[in-house]
């Protein structure tokens, strides 16, 4: 079973619950960093990818965005429809192959979910073809010291969660650039985690 067949059987399993799992909690604190970025744009389309159980749309003002969610795990679609009910649109879909038209939204939104992508360069592809011009792409991930990052991310092929790779942030400023997104900036939010930024220009 390789990494993106493990990441949708944990979530399925965990949907449920998410919200009280070391998963959930974990990514509780990511919410602030983000919602802070989001906030600057005064309306526009919104795009979570890997949206998971909808708890970052269900913090946003009623009726001020445009809000779309998707993720591979059905149950977890489940939960963010009942979650936000009305006020955002879910689908079920691979970051490989997002179901929008070419430069659809204003800010793309990826968090807690980009360290489970077997083909990083293909999820970041498929977000900048969806990305407007001048739109901005913000990466919630873990960080992991450089020190102990090279060993980490050879334990994690273990891992039943289908974690993949952590990416520090010259390994990010990379990938941004090979394919087509303008770094802004790199922030660490947190003891373990990090917000990661990009513009499409």
């Amino acid at each position: 079973m390789n990494a993106k067949e493990k990441t949708m059987q944990h979530f399925n399993k965990t949907a449920a619950s998410y919200n009280s799992t070391s998963d959930g909690k974990f990514v509780e604190p990511m919410y602030e960093p983000i919602l802070n970025e989001i906030q600057k744009l005064q309306s526009g389309k919104i795009l979570d990818v890997g949206c998971g159980n909808g708890n970052l749309f269900t913090l946003l003002p009623d009726g001020k965005y445009e809000l779309y969610g998707v993720d591979f795990s059905e149950n977890m679609i489940l939960e963010a429809k009942h979650n936000c009910k009305t006020k955002a649109s879910f689908l079920v879909a691979d970051v490989e192959a997002l179901p929008f038209k070419d430069n659809s939204f204003d800010i793309i939104i990826c968090n807690a979910s980009f360290h489970h992508y077997i083909h990083p360069n293909k999820a970041l592809r498929e977000m900048q073809r969806v990305l407007k011009d001048g739109g901005i792409l913000l990466i919630g991930d873990p960080y992991v010291p450089s020190l102990v990052r090279p060993m980490i991310n050879i334990l994690i092929k273990f891992s039943e969660k289908g974690d993949h790779h952590f990416y520090g942030f010259k390994e990010m400023k990379n990938l941004f650039i090979k394919n087509g997104l303008s770094p802004v900036y790199f922030e660490k939010t947190g003891e373990h985690t990090a917000l990661h930024i990009a513009e499409k220009l």
